[in-house]
């Protein structure tokens, strides 16, 4: 993600470094994904609640320099696809999930806006 507009900020690599850190992963595991992307093996998350906190997580990571390249969004895009949202539904989950990392909103009252509308 933080290379999808071809150069990688400082601030994306931070934030990075930072959800990394939240979900335990080393600075250094981070480092070799960034210098050997063709070697990792990617998982797709399985419940609702983990597939909106990865995307979440993204979103976090492109609005990290403050700005959203058309490349970050068609990433962003492509990975709601590949997590299996409907195409009719991909601009409005993208757009909510940029809105709400701008807006600094803490994950787990992302997950609850989510369920309340889904219910």
């Amino acid at each position: 993600m933080a290379l999808s507009d071809t150069q990688v900020d400082t601030s994306e690599l931070e934030t990075l470094y930072k959800i990394g850190q939240e979900k335990g992963v080393d600075k250094s595991e981070i480092d070799q994904i960034i210098l050997n992307p063709d070697k990792v093996k990617f998982s797709f998350p399985d419940t609702l609640d983990e597939k909106i906190i990865y995307l979440y997580d993204f979103a976090k990571i492109i609005l990290a320099d403050g700005i959203v390249h058309e490349n970050e969004r068609a990433t962003l895009e492509l990975f709601c696809s590949r997590f299996g949202f409907e195409d009719a539904n991909i601009a409005a989950i993208t757009d909510f999930l940029i809105a709400s990392a701008k807006s600094n909103l803490v994950a787990d009252d992302l997950l609850q806006i989510i369920t309340e509308n889904l219910n």
